[in-house]
């Protein structure tokens, strides 16, 4: 997870898709150095502090409740498949989606003719005139 707008602000988002465990999978593949892929998710506000100890799981576990969301499941057939009680799913279900607006744009009021990045949009080409 990140805070919206800070470490999750970029220009650019090429493994934005892929879960936690994926990441870590293609940074294997890439050969990523062990100690940073195996490096615990924190979000460095408090000493000691995890980003699995806060979501009260690891990111296994709840890539596959994702997952299982993703694509449409029921949250007790999930829970049934994965060995898991209904609330634990329940809890991450809600909170994915009161977070959805983390993984939105913002959204804009189209008060004019052309809106940039709506319908006024110019290449990519830094330094052209």
């Amino acid at each position: 997870y990140y805070t919206k707008w800070g470490d999750g602000a970029a220009d650019i988002e090429p493994i934005m898709d892929l879960f936690k465990t994926q990441v870590r999978q293609l940074a294997r593949h890439l050969g990523v150095p062990r100690e940073i892929v195996e490096k615990p998710p924190t979000p460095g506000l408090l000493p000691g502090q995890t980003a699995e100890g806060e979501l009260g799981m690891s990111y296994d576990v709840l890539d596959l409740i994702l997952y299982g969301l993703e694509h449409f499941m029921k949250p007790e057939r999930i829970a049934s498949d994965l060995g898991l009680p209904l609330e634990a799913v329940l809890a991450v279900r809600d909170r994915w989606l009161a977070n959805e607006h983390k993984r939105r744009p913002p959204l804009t009021v189209k008060l004019a003719y052309r809106t940039a990045g709506m319908d006024f949009r110019l290449p990519y080409t830094p330094g052209r005139r």
